[in-house]
């Protein structure tokens, strides 16, 4: 099929997805996670603790929020974005999100262009054009723009730094925003030994400091490192978490047990990660690999912190040929459905099939022409896979914070982790539920064909 047919198939999927075949909508504020940023930069500027309680002062005011419940959500950026969300914690909460989600829109933008720079041969007007089809069927990049989430401009930096990493002030401030959401950034670990990139992150890293003491003080760093510990402690294996210990979990074994998983697979991720950096030669699908192997190592992963799989499956889409693009193919499906999403929004199914379908079409359009016996075979099966967990998410239906709280009150002198352990618990989130633990298993399957994908590749580089 023609590159240029693909494309009008995905951008009509995600045509009809966007305007015919929304989900019924849910209560609650418009972007959700920007609640928190701006509750915690209104509370930073009347000098209380933005990663305390008193968030909540702040919270209960937002449009939309249930002030009759405890529904706080915990802010756990770095107090180097204070001073950004404390400037627009002094706009009304609506038109600060507004103003929010049209800088996160630019951001996807960016992101889409900075990925095709550093990926295509010869980048071109209909490259960007597939890649922006992408990534707006890419669940965790439309979670991203839905709850306003600051991993996206994060990674966006993340990606910045493998360009702009010769450039010494483009290069810190590029590492300097990628370091405002850790997971986005832990890619970057493949830009270590490359002179210019290490002294980049050395030079954001000392700028998020520098930010951090102004906003709390030079020993914010140890206060900072109890804050995300307690709180990643506190929803380590919750049904919001993708990471293997939390799936072990979901899938009955013991909280130990558990953790053992997490460990080892982080190891074997290492050891993966370690394998790709021998064979890819080329920063950015280095960056790529590293970056889809995140969620295997990182201690706290959501839906949205897989828009980290996004760079793979655009760079995959662009330069992969044979087995290795059937192989990204797959990872890239599989990384861009929101499983778990599917047994918390059934009337949200359709949108995603018909995004699920727009991210085929997208990634033929990407690269070498899809083959008529390629949509014959792989869309069928997908179908399938796809058909088959919509029934296990309908049989197994999960619930969506807050909207199970009921009527909820935790005890007044409870941590501000205790409060959010017992939210999830109290929406039924730490129940150990196989169903559940498929679903989100399918992300992380994803994330690893596409590493693959990339090792493959440069394997098949280097002995061509």
């Amino acid at each position: 099929m023609r590159r240029k047919t693909s494309l009008g198939i995905a951008l009509a999927c995600i045509a009809i997805a966007v305007l015919a075949a929304r989900p019924a909508p849910t209560p609650g504020p418009i972007a959700r996670d920007f609640e928190a940023y701006w509750a915690a930069g209104a509370t930073w500027s009347t000098h209380a603790d933005p990663y305390g309680r008193a968030i909540w002062n702040a919270q209960r005011m937002v449009p939309g929020v249930n002030a009759r419940r405890d529904e706080l959500l915990p802010f756990v950026g770095p107090p180097a974005t204070l001073p950004l969300f404390g400037a627009l914690a002094r706009l009304p909460y609506r038109a600060a999100a507004t103003l929010w989600l049209f800088a996160l829109a630019l951001s996807t933008l960016a992101l889409v262009a900075v990925v095709v720079l550093a990926s295509a041969r010869a980048p071109r007007t209909f490259n960007f054009l597939a890649a922006c089809a992408l990534a707006l069927a890419f669940g965790p990049i439309t979670s991203d723009l839905a709850l306003g989430q600051l991993a996206l401009p994060a990674f966006l930096g993340a990606a910045l730094v493998t360009l702009c990493a010769v450039r010494p002030v483009s290069g810190a401030a590029a590492a300097c925003l990628a370091l405002a959401q850790p997971n986005a950034s832990l890619g970057l670990v493949s830009q270590l030994g490359r002179n210019r990139a290490t002294l980049a992150l050395a030079a954001g890293a000392v700028a998020m400091y520098a930010l951090g003491t102004l906003a709390l003080g030079p020993a914010w760093p140890i206060a900072y490192a109890r804050t995300l510990a307690a709180h990643a402690s506190a929803e380590r294996l919750s049904a919001i978490q993708l990471t293997p210990a939390a799936i072990a979990h979901g899938f009955g074994a013991a909280p130990v047990v558990a953790d053992i998983a997490g460990i080892a697979c982080a190891i074997l991720a290492v050891a993966a990660a370690l394998a790709i950096a021998l064979r890819a030669t080329r920063s950015f699908p280095r960056f790529a690999a590293f970056s889809a192997l995140v969620p295997f190592a990182a201690g706290f992963v959501h839906e949205h912190d897989l828009v980290v799989a996004y760079a793979g499956a655009a760079w995959c889409g662009l330069r992969t040929r044979g087995t290795a693009r059937t192989i990204a193919l797959a990872g890239t499906l599989l990384a861009a459905v929101d499983w778990l999403g599917l047994a918390q929004r059934p009337t949200g199914v359709a949108q995603s099939a018909l995004l699920g379908l727009a991210v085929f079409a997208a990634f033929g359009a990407l690269g070498e022409t899809m083959q008529t016996r390629d949509w014959a075979v792989l869309l069928p099966a997908f179908g399938a896979l796809f058909v088959t967990a919509a029934w296990i998410a309908a049989h197994n239906p999960a619930p969506v914070w807050p909207d199970a709280l009921g009527a909820f009150h935790r005890a007044p002198g409870a941590t501000i982790a205790a409060l959010w352990a017992g939210e999830q618990r109290r929406s039924g989130l730490f129940a150990a539920v196989p169903a559940w633990a498929a679903l989100r298993s399918l992300s992380l399957l994803g994330c690893a064909l596409l590493a693959c994908a990339i090792y493959r590749h440069s394997t098949s580089d280097r002995t061509a």
